[in-house]
């Protein structure tokens, strides 16, 4: 007796056993088989059955699309065995024999190991199937949805009960997830697909196969390069199931090829959107090298710098009488000379690589020597002060307003870090150094720069610099030496 085994991309596998003569192919209804394909003919081939030879032919009844044994199209009747390939339109047909033995399975190696070599052949093998299915994965953009398609792809054309791909993150959870993990580990240890055509008749398989009534199952791995992705578990449950042959097992293969594509193309899709959405959220507070240094950091490690103890300049810069103004002017026009403010600032600190560690309402607060990336922060810091003030007297002249800021600078240690999330971060600087910046600053005005003795002796041969003497500040027992720079 022989069976047909047909196959479609969108259909579970359908058997038909021939009967003695002809077994009429086609799309009208009163063929014997009947398939329903759009490149089928209504009588497009017939399967002619001997029963006393035990032979099957093949013969193509004229039809406009043709009918194809091995890739090759039918000119001629043809006699085919298991080995054939026969393909009308999208539909993929194998014969195999029932002639067995009580007991007896099909001859079907237990394992293949996953080559170069087996992958071709399954790709080749299948390749309308994987037509449809490389079609499918290519419209999916998310890994999850990916990874349900892949099931679906490899559940219905095997006509399993079930199918799941697990990623390799989620190995150590096999037993957990209900699979029968001896299975699992003859697959990923060996590297190859596995198949237990009678489940029931092996009890090393475990509790899981059991309760779950696996009849029949198959694991693939999925490799990419040396390296296992994730892994295909399917089975049947139905009693009366015929158990997976070298055709399912290639078909997985196949599929399992796909699967390891698509996979990493959800990996490096997530990753370019990891990392466009941290370079834009790095680039709004620092200068566009601080942030590529920092986001090649990010993308190795998954972190940016932690709190840490830190030797670094300080600078900020506050806005007098910002509220007066404000009245003065309104709120919308304050607010738009604000926002140039702060541009051409922001511009400046850039310039000089500094961080911009946050806006204070009409103040802001820049930091140097964060990174290796930032030689001589004092020099830089200092430079950016004198520019701030060139800066504002030129949107002094444009606006017709008299801005007046005071910028404090100090050196010393503090403790830095990033804080939070890559959808909201901060750079958190904590310390009496920051105090004593903000201390300078509130002496600094009107549009004057005080700068920290540590930052003086690193930066006293390069500007015009008057020493002020001890100040004392608010919030602060000791009082400290304070200097002057004074603008070009």
């Amino acid at each position: 007796m022989w069976t047909l085994t047909i196959r479609s991309p969108l259909g579970e596998p359908k058997e038909y056993k021939l009967k003695s003569g002809k077994n009429s192919v086609g799309r009208r209804i009163d063929n014997d088989i009947v398939i329903s394909d759009p490149s089928a003919s209504r009588v497009h081939a017939e399967f002619v059955y001997d029963p006393e030879a035990d032979t099957v032919t093949i013969i193509d009844l004229n039809s406009t699309n043709g009918t194809y044994v091995n890739r090759e199209r039918l000119t001629t009747p043809q006699t085919v065995t298991q080995a054939d390939s026969i393909r009308i339109g999208e539909h993929v047909m194998t014969l195999w024999t029932s002639n067995l033995l009580p007991g007896q399975t099909l001859p079907t190696p237990d394992r293949m190991r996953i080559t170069r070599e087996l992958v071709l052949e399954s790709l080749d093998h299948h390749a309308v199937l994987l037509y449809e299915v490389a079609s499918r994965l290519n419209t999916v953009v998310d890994l999850d949805t990916a990874l349900s398609e892949v099931a679906k792809l490899v559940k219905v054309p095997m006509g399993a009960d079930k199918c799941e791909v697990i990623l390799a993150e989620d190995f150590d959870r096999l037993a957990e997830l209900g699979f029968a993990t001896s299975i699992a580990h003859q697959a990923l240890n060996q590297r190859s697909a596995v198949i237990v055509q009678d489940v029931p008749s092996n009890p090393a398989l475990g509790k899981s196969a059991s309760l779950l009534r696996i009849r029949t199952a198959m694991c693939v791995p999925v490799i990419s390069s040396s390296e296992v992705l994730a892994l295909i578990y399917v089975y049947k449950t139905r009693p009366q199931a015929r158990p997976f042959d070298q055709r399912d097992l290639q078909l997985a293969v196949a599929i399992s090829h796909q699967a390891a594509l698509t996979i990493q193309r959800m990996h490096l899709l997530k990753r370019v959107q990891r990392e466009q959405v941290a370079s834009q959220l790095l680039r709004r507070f620092l200068s566009p090298q601080e942030a590529d240094y920092l986001l090649k950091d990010y993308l190795e490690t998954g972190q940016l710098p932690e709190l840490a103890e830190l030797t670094l300049t300080i600078l900020v810069a506050d806005v007098r009488d910002s509220s007066g103004m404000a009245e003065r002017l309104g709120a919308r026009q304050f607010g738009e000379i604000l926002a140039r403010y702060y541009q051409n600032m922001t511009d400046v600190i850039f310039k000089y690589d500094g961080v911009l560690n946050k806006y204070l309402g009409d103040g802001l607060m820049a930091v140097f020597g964060m990174t290796e990336q930032q030689p001589k922060p004092e020099m830089r810091a200092v430079r950016v002060a004198v520019e701030m003030l060139e800066q504002l007297k030129t949107l002094n002249e444009k606006t017709g307003e008299q801005i007046e800021i005071g910028i404090g600078i100090n050196t010393g240690s503090a403790v830095a870090g990033y804080l939070g999330t890559v959808e909201h971060v901060e750079l958190t600087v904590l310390g009496d150094s920051v105090n004593a910046a903000w201390g300078f600053e509130a002496l600094a005005r009107p549009n004057r720069i005080f700068i920290g003795p540590e930052t003086f002796q690193a930066v006293s041969g390069d500007f015009n610099i008057i020493p002020q003497g001890e100040v004392v500040m608010k919030n602060r027992t000791q009082p400290l030496e304070a200097y002057e720079v004074l603008p070009k």
